[in-house]
């Protein structure tokens, strides 16, 4: 994937999660997001959303007016073990893949 690429990704990674925040939902669109790019083999793509989440969750550390922290922090927590599962030979596809956008809507 090339620079130009990846930072386009980047940056819906960084709106989606935005809209989660505005929502108070739990992030199903940045999950989704990163599920399906791990899908596509496009781990670099969630691990700029995770480095993102990360920063966001040091952020609102020390000032978080809207009480963001915990739902971004569980965010963070969840697509890093959607990257750990993939990236141990384990990928996130097919069926647990429906399986997994199913349960969420769900929610």
């Amino acid at each position: 994937m090339d620079d130009e690429r990846r930072a386009k990704l980047a940056e819906k990674g960084r709106s989606l999660y935005g809209k989660f925040c505005g929502t108070g939902g739990r992030g199903i669109c940045a999950e989704s997001f990163a599920v399906y790019h791990l899908g596509r083999g496009e781990t670099a793509v969630v691990v700029d959303l995770v480095k993102f989440l990360d920063e966001e969750v040091q952020r609102l550390c020390d000032a978080d007016p809207e009480s963001r922290h915990d739902a971004t922090r569980g965010l963070a927590l969840r697509i890093r073990g959607h990257l750990n599962d993939a990236t141990e030979d384990r990928p996130l596809t097919g069926p647990a893949l429906r399986a997994f956008v199913l349960d969420s809507a769900a929610d």
